[in-house]
């Protein structure tokens, strides 16, 4: 696996026997810390998104745990 900087961002170069799947895992990853990098909300803040989201998801999913 070779790794380079160059003006445009960084290039990964590695065989052709990787494994796609746990690369895109890795690409994943690097992209959600990239992102979590340029946050620029308060801790208060992501705990009110991450109860409005859960609860979204339990408004729409609880018929399929409770009948």
């Amino acid at each position: 696996m070779v790794i380079e900087r160059t003006d445009e961002g960084i290039l990964i170069k590695t065989t052709a026997e990787i494994n796609l799947k746990v690369l895109q895992r890795i690409i994943d990853y690097c992209n959600a810390l990239e992102i979590s990098a340029r946050a620029q909300g308060t801790q208060e803040q992501a705990d009110e998104l991450a109860s409005d989201v859960n609860k979204k998801w339990w408004d729409e999913n609880k018929h399929r745990f409770i009948k």
